[in-house]
């Protein structure tokens, strides 16, 4: 009471000039265009973009007379609720008559206000919902040149709070690989503070080390437990997580397999019959399936063949009239035949019988070809020779057929030995050298079965990498992440022709693959270990780039089998690392792509904000679908602006991960041979096959003599948590014995061990004369 009665003896004038005061300040700290860059599609001399935000009522931007979509741009440094807009034409000027204000979204501009029969100098633009974006577009519809004395953008930055229920030390939630990067990222909180691995179980510290730029690294922490962890930093902690061998092909590899059974058109979670989808519903134009699965197979046979057989081949007559025709030119597989190759059968099952020559559809097929030997024990030979003359025939046609519209069919021409030149857009279905890897494995393919013709497919990929070393400029992110979920085509192109044909590959790809990863190391350079789009845009603008991030460990690993640097190639294999990390949590939402994640996916705890029911894939009910990603406007660190731009799974997007995910089991798959001593020998193979940490995993290496014959060796983990599968040999009297096998050794053979298949084998070649018999 005391304090209402001295309050009562203010003058009335004091209330006045303090309620006018803070409105003022309100009123100035709202004004959000002192906060953004201005950009715009031409300008005249002296009167630059910046010159309409810059509270000058004397200076304004003035496009070109000639400029008949002039438009303003205006950036924020992250996500902004607009709830009003103020535009100010020049005094000097003729106003624009007609003109819209638009955000960007998943690569469009669109029209959130419409502005026509316009005669005032000022407009007021009051919105009836906020808008939530981080840049706005005003762009004349009238034909006119603009000029805009100011223009002042109203709101809230980052009003929405439903980001907040992730932890302020942020992880990958499901866990990290023995033996490998692992890295948190902690905001805001100051260099050289200390920070704890922490076991749940016993409450133990069992590892401490200092955060450096809001992050930490822990990749020395090793232990061979099944314990969880958390990271703890001065009161603030992490989600759990677990460190384990394989651990993140251990919750991946069967979800994969599942992801494109169940995507699959016709016959997958749904049977209803998709727009502009063929073998997977949603687009499959440029969608990478066949060489996904292929690449998975080639790079560790042993993880697909023994997983469990879901899938079964299903017949065209067991469906409706409708149905016919879609597939079943390929006679069935054998039983028994493990789900992905299954997938690859159906996916050029359905290629062939609609008769499908898109360049990228066509393309894929080779990749089938190429695999032939490797699957052929499942398929009938009928399968090879129908494709092989569909692939013949239509390999340099020119034109497309009427299934494909337009917005999926920017090639000028559809020949796959004609040099290509043009980028795609950010949609992702032009990236560079799409056309290497199936020209080189055309020549491959044709050179098997004794084709005169093989040599043409050589030239043409020869010419396209040439092409590529000499023009593709790594600082335009169109060549890069532009890319989107087909940035890894361009590195995998790059390495596959360096390591297969390291006699006949053009010049200059070391250096080029040397200037991409100093490039990829400039623009990572942040809190995440985050590949950013360019210097100032983190993502590619306005879009849903979840396949991006999942696919760049593929490109990162193609290049470090090329880098001869070692602390270059430790710091691009620590951003494959931290890309998945980013995907299961380590981002500023704190969450797993996957809207299912915590369900689907062993240890996460939060998974995506949402999921886009219906659409063209009807994907929602897929096992382990990528649904969303971080947008611009949550980094640097802005979890509160929460549920914010596009979220729908795409099929490409898992493809991206099934790539990285082949390359990275390649990239860490060795073959070490010891003696023991008396004839006696140890093999070591090192390879993601440890996932049930309860059994006992087992695998076969092949060794081969220099005349063809061959022979497997089983091997076995040594413990729970190894990394490694342990088998043995004796050497002697110029045999290889393995149990009551043997194989005859010359004097001046060798022999060689190897592991997976085709592009993706690993050999440990050894002169008999080195061996100590």
């Amino acid at each position: 009471m005391k304090e209402y009665k001295r309050l009562q003896s203010v003058p009335f004038w004091f209330f006045f000039w303090l309620f006018c005061y803070c409105s003022l300040l309100v009123n100035a700290q709202n004004n959000l265009s002192f906060s953004a860059q201005a950009s715009s599609s031409s300008m005249e001399k002296n009167h630059e973009p910046k010159l309409a935000i810059d509270g000058d009522s004397n200076t304004h931007w003035r496009s070109r007379p000639d400029d008949e979509n002039a438009w303003i741009v205006l950036k924020f440094p992250g996500a902004t609720e607009v709830i009003k807009v103020d535009i100010n034409f020049a005094p000097s000027t003729v106003p624009n008559e007609a003109f819209n204000l638009q955000y960007l979204l998943n690569g469009e501009w669109r029209t959130f206000h419409k502005v026509t029969d316009n005669i005032a100098h000022k407009v007021e633009v009051n919105l009836k919902k906020p808008q939530l974006i981080d840049r706005v577009r005003l762009i004349a519809i009238d034909g006119q040149e603009m000029q805009l004395n100011e223009v002042q953008l109203w709101g809230q930055k980052y009003a929405d709070t439903s980001g907040l229920e992730n932890k302020p030390i942020l992880v990958n939630q499901s866990g990290y690989n023995l033996y490998r990067s692992k890295r948190f990222t902690a905001p805001e909180v100051e260099d050289n503070t200390s920070f704890a691995i922490v076991n749940s179980r016993s409450g133990e510290v069992e590892f401490t080390g200092k955060v450096v730029g809001e992050k930490g690294d822990f990749s020395n922490f090793n232990p061979l437990s099944e314990d969880e962890f958390l990271v703890k930093i001065n009161g603030l902690e992490s989600f759990p997580f677990r460190i384990g061998p394989n651990w993140i092909e251990r919750v991946t590899y069967r979800n994969m397999v599942d992801f494109m059974l169940g995507a699959r058109h016709y016959v997958g979670t749904v049977d209803d019959i998709r727009q502009i989808s063929f073998a997977w519903r949603d687009g499959d134009f440029f969608n990478w399936s066949m060489q996904s699965l292929v690449a998975m197979y080639l790079s560790n046979p042993e993880a697909y063949e023994r997983m469990e057989r879901k899938g079964h081949y299903i017949s065209n007559e067991e469906f409706p009239e409708k149905y016919r025709g879609l597939w079943g030119k390929l006679e069935p597989f054998a039983e028994n035949t493990p789900d992905i190759v299954q997938l690859m059968h159906w996916d050029a099952d359905v290629k062939i019988s609609q008769r499908l020559d898109h360049e990228m559809q066509k393309a894929e097929l080779a990749h089938f070809l190429y695999a032939w030997p490797y699957i052929k024990r499942w398929l009938p030979q009928q399968n090879f020779d129908l494709i092989y003359q569909y692939v013949k025939d239509n390999w340099e046609k020119e034109a497309v057929s009427k299934h494909s519209l337009s917005q999926y069919n920017k090639s000028k021409a559809h020949n796959l030995l004609s040099l290509k030149t043009q980028l795609g857009t950010t949609k992702g279905e032009m990236p560079p050298g799409f056309s290497v890897i199936p020209n080189l494995m055309m020549y491959e393919v044709a050179t098997r079965v004794g084709d005169v013709d093989a040599e043409k497919y050589f030239e043409a990929a020869y010419n396209q990498m040439d092409w590529m070393v000499k023009h593709l400029d790594w600082a335009d992110p169109m060549t890069t992440k532009g890319q989107r979920m087909s940035e890894h085509m361009t590195l995998r192109a790059f390495a596959y022709f360096y390591h297969q044909f390291p006699e006949r590959s053009p010049k200059g790809i070391p250096d080029k693959v040397n200037e991409w990863a100093q490039m990829m190391l400039d623009r990572s350079e942040n809190l995440w270990d985050f590949r950013k789009y360019s210097q100032e845009e983190w993502t590619p603008p306005g879009w849903n780039e979840t396949g991006n991030i999942l696919g760049f460990p593929a490109a990162v690993f193609a290049a470090c089998g090329i880098l001869t640097n070692k602390p270059i190639v430790q710091e691009m294999e620590m951003l494959a690392w931290s890309h998945i990390e980013n995907a299961f949590g380590r981002n500023p939402t704190g969450r797993q792509f996957s809207y299912k994640g915590p369900e689907e996916v062993e240890g996460v705890d939060l998974g995506w904000y949402s999921r886009h029911k219906g659409g063209i894939g009807l994907l929602e009910d897929v096992q382990f679908v990528f649904d969303g990603s971080p947008k611009s406007f949550h980094y640097p660190n802005y979890p509160e602006v929460g549920d914010l731009g596009w979220t729908e799974g795409w099929v490409q997007f898992n493809t991206a991960f099934n790539m990285s995910m082949a390359y990275m089991a390649n990239y860490y798959t060795d073959i070490i041979l010891e003696n023991k001593g008396n004839g006696n020998y140890t093999i070591a193979l090192t390879a993601p096959l440890n996932f049930d940490y309860m059994q006992t995993d087992v695998a076969k290496i092949k060794i081969v003599n220099q005349a063809g014959e061959s022979l497997l060796v089983s091997l076995k983990e040594a413990s729970p948590l190894a990394v490694k599968l342990i088998g043995s040999l004796q050497i002697k009297e110029n045999r290889v014995v393995v149990g009551e096998k043997k194989l005859s050794l010359d004097k001046d053979d060798r022999i060689i061990l190897t592991y997976g298949y085709g592009y993706f084998e690993r050999c440990l070649v050894l002169p008999v004369s080195n061996i100590e018999k």
